[in-house]
Order: C-alpha cells, then structure tokens, then sequence
C-alpha cells in the first residue's frame, strides 16, 4: 500500500468493524479522531456468495435460491451504486443439475453461469469443483460467463490465463468532493483438483506479487480465496497487506479475524443459505478504511427476482427433461420418509448418520453376496438435511450428484483393514470412509455381521466406482485399474443412485 497506510494499520484492527469497537468498548476513542463528515466518506458494499450447487431454494424450498439473492443484490444498489457482487468459488460443480444431458452434453455448470449471469454477479474465483469438468466445457463455461474471472495463481498447462480471466482489478470510486478511493481485488485458488488442463502457483508468493503491482494505486485490498480456513488464516498472517478475505470452500459461514492486523476472514453458508454484505467505508481525510460485514440470512421471507426466477425455471425444466431422457422420473414421489435423513457435511465427514448408513446397505443391497458396503463421504454433495416427508427421484440426485455404477471386487483383509483404519484418520474430508450398517469397529479390529474380519480371507466389498478407481487420494493403492493379487473386479453394477432409490422405497414406503 501507500507509505501512509502503514502508520494506520495500529488503528485497522478497530476499524475494521463496528463490532469489534463495540465489543472492546472503543466507540469514542474510534471515532473521536474523525474528523470528515459523514457525507465525505465514500461507500463500497460488496455482496459474498459462496458453494453455491443449486439454483434453486433447498431445504423444501425454506433457503437459499440465486432469485431471492438476486432481489437483494436489487435493493442494495438502491442503496448504494457502489455495490458488487463476488462469488468466492465452486458452482459449475457437483450439482445434480449439472449431470444432465441436454442437446447430446452434460450441462456441467452451463445452468449455474446462465443463472449468475441474469442474477448480475460480477466477480468470481476460481474453486477446486470449476476443475470437475472436463476441458471443452470448461472453457465453453468461461467464454458464457458474463462476470469477470480474478485468478493471479490458476493457469493454463502453458502458463497462460484462461480466456476473462485476470489476476488483479483496481476500481475506483469518488464523492461529490472529487476525493478518490481505489480498491485492489485479487484472487487466489487451492490445487486440490488438478486436471490436465490446469497449472497452479504458489498462493502465497502469487498474491504478493499482485499487492506489489497494485501497492502505488490501491488504497484497499480484497482477496477473494477459495481455501480451508487453516489456509486462509495462514494466508491472512503471511500477507497483511490484504484488507479483507472473502472466502469460500468451507460451506459454513465464518466472520473471525486473523493475522497481526485482525484480516477479517469471512465465509457464507452454502448454495446461499446466507450471504455476506460487506460495506467499505473509506475516509478520504484521514484515509483509513472500516468494514462492517454482516450475515444475512436467505430464506423464504425474501421475494424472488422474478426475472432470474424465470431463467432458473427455464433450466430446470431442461435439466428434468434431460434427467428423464436417462430413465430417471426427477418429479416422481417414491417414498415419504419417517425422519429427516443427515446428509450436512458437518455430519456425515465426521460420522456416519442415518443418510450415509442407507446409502452404505444400498450399495451393499446391489452385491447379493457382498460383506459390506463402502463410500466416500464426498459422495454426497446434499450438505443439507432431507426433512421427513416425500421423497422425489431429484431429491436423490442432489445427495448424489456424480453418476457412478456400484462395482464389486474381491478385497484380502489386510488391504481392507488399512483402508478403513485410513478412513477413520480422514475425518473432516471428503475421504472419510462411510460403511454398510453391518460394519463395526471395537478395539480388537473390523467385524462384519459380528464376524471379525481375518487379514487373510478375502472379502467381497461393494464399492461406488469412484473409490474403486483409485480416484481418492488417499486410497489410490484401492485402484481395479493395477488389479493384484489383493484387489480385482467382480462385476458392474447398476448406477448408485437407483441403488438408494431402490432402499428408499423399501424402507419408506408411500402410504397405500
């Protein structure tokens, strides 16, 4: 930043929000020593959406939904022209409605830019989901996207920015004084996905050559990441230049701050069940910045914009006709639930629930023979609860999203063994393994139906075919592609989800 922006960074960590003032009882010392009026300051709000997988509401239609963001992002331009929406990454996957095939192709986020686009978004970050898709629509997805892409460590395997995209953006505003606040936007990515298409650079030196491009020009600093919040805390301690972190990937909302000057790092709930605003309040006299960031809920309190409502009806009707052309019925009710079924990734990455355990004996259910079932957490993609009461075919599609056959193979007990004592140490992951109900663990080992598991027998398994790929990290040794004499393919079977559309009907029959 500037040569002044040093001395005022000893006031940022009370300036940057009323909260923290209130909290530490510093009202008067805070504002005391202002001494512009509050007509001279200059206001920016920037609207945060993050994770975002559906276009729709969820839970029953109770949260979230682009539309009722869309009203907001409308009143808060009333209120302020200075106003931008960013998303902070993961939306052109995994989503149910991204799996259809519409005109001969997956729509693999197609929907999701279609509906940003009409919602006004106009920033974005790239995160690890965008890499899911393959590279054609990848970049078909880029060249739809009305919005502006902010990346400075995400590359083509050349080393080239994808086509919209830049590495930093400098925007500047001014009052009626002609007083003139510039705000540096950058963007930073995880490499968790890494596709062939893809390079990366190091987060942390990439964001602080940007900074120093923009030091002579920018009297604030935004970093939209896409990042577990360990990172980002380290990144908010390495690079304090940066003002504000608005972040995504860990699809709870998070306001905590951070790093020798207290960087607010602030995260929204998923498929925009809540949303940031962040209101800039530059004071051109004594040229220090305060951000007031609150959460806001979306629920069905709020109207919908009815000019991306429409757009969103237009997809989902395309992605349903889609769904059905695969034989699949997304409107068909098949079963009325009894209890709500947990499929919240606080949950089911930590333990199993209700949810993961049918999905375990469904694919279980599809082996006649198999001792166990087996999956990976990161299977499911719902991060919401499935209330009690009906339960249509789309409902299962979203907790599901990825198509996948269920495949059995012939495990030796001592690879299985290391496998689930692996699964356990993944808590918090998307590796952290989920199980048939007939598998349990004491301290004397694995046991299946009661019977302990022998290192040396082998052992029918049903697993989804993403697992047995070797597509999980942390498992690639569990891969059918390099069969062994301790792992080999017995049979395919059909997709998963017809799997747990099957269990579901049996379990939770409709009333007759």
């Amino acid at each position: 930043m500037k040569s002044y922006k040093s001395a005022n960074r000893l006031l940022k960590p009370f300036q940057k929000s009323l909260s923290v003032a209130i909290s530490l009882g510093l009202i008067v010392s805070v504002f005391a020593g202002c001494s512009a009026k509050e007509d001279n300051r200059i206001q920016v709000t920037l609207i945060q959406i993050n994770d975002v997988y559906e276009i729709e509401a969820v839970s029953g239609g109770k949260l979230g939904g682009l539309a009722r963001v869309a009203y907001v992002r409308k009143q808060l331009l009333k209120e302020n022209p200075n106003t931008f929406t960013v998303m902070a990454g993961d939306f052109f996957s995994p989503s149910a409605l991204g799996t259809a095939v519409v005109d001969g192709k997956r729509l693999d986020g197609k929907q999701m830019v279609a509906v940003l686009n009409a919602m006004g978004l106009d920033y974005a970050a790239f995160g690890n989901h965008e890499f899911d898709i393959k590279k054609d629509p990848f970049y078909s997805r880029l060249n739809e996207s009305e919005f502006k892409w902010i990346a400075c460590n995400v590359f083509d395997k050349e080393g080239n920015l994808f086509p919209g995209t830049l590495t930093n953006e400098l925007l500047s505003f001014s009052n009626h004084h002609g007083s003139v606040f510039t705000l540096g936007l950058t963007g930073i990515t995880m490499d968790e996905n890494d596709p062939e298409y893809v390079s990366f650079s190091d987060p942390v030196s990439s964001i602080k050559a940007e900074i120093e491009l923009m030091q002579d020009h920018a009297d604030a600093i935004i970093a939209i990441t896409h990042f577990d919040f360990v990172d980002d805390k380290s990144i908010a301690e390495k690079v304090p230049e940066i003002d504000l972190i608005i972040g995504g990937h860990d699809h709870e909302n998070i306001l905590l701050y951070r790093g020798k000057n207290f960087t607010p790092i602030a995260k929204a709930d998923a498929n925009a069940k809540s949303i940031f605003i962040h209101r800039l309040s530059w004071d051109p006299n004594s040229r220090s910045l305060a951000i007031d960031s609150s959460l806001m809920r979306i629920d069905e309190t709020i109207p919908e914009d009815p000019e991306t409502a429409g757009v969103i009806k237009k997809w989902v009707n395309r992605g349903f006709e889609g769904f059905k052309a695969n034989g699949f019925q997304p409107n068909e009710i098949f079963a009325q639930t009894t209890e709500n079924l947990d499929g919240r990734e606080a949950s089911i990455r930590y333990q199993t629930t209700n949810l993961t355990r049918l999905i375990g004996d469904s694919i279980r259910a599809e082996v006649p023979n198999a001792d166990l079932g087996i999956f990976n957490s990161g299977s499911i993609r719902l991060d919401d609860k499935l209330s009690a009461g009906p339960i249509s075919q789309y409902d299962v599609l979203r907790v599901l999203p990825f198509p996948g056959k269920v495949l059995s193979v012939s495990v030796k007990g001592s690879q299985l063994t290391t496998m689930l004592d692996r699964g356990l140490q993944e808590q918090g992951n998307g590796s952290f393994l989920q199980t048939s109900s007939n598998v349990s663990r004491t301290q004397d080992g694995w046991s299946f139906s009661n019977q302990p598991l022998n290192p040396d027998q082998y052992y029918t398994v049903a697993v989804n075919d993403f697992l047995a790929n070797g597509r999980e990290r942390v498992y690639e040794y569990f891969d059918i592609k390099k069969p062994s004499s301790e792992l080999k393919l017995l049979e395919t079977h059909r997709d998963v989800r017809l799997a747990v559309i099957n269990e579901l009907k049996k379990r939770y029959p409709l009333a007759q």
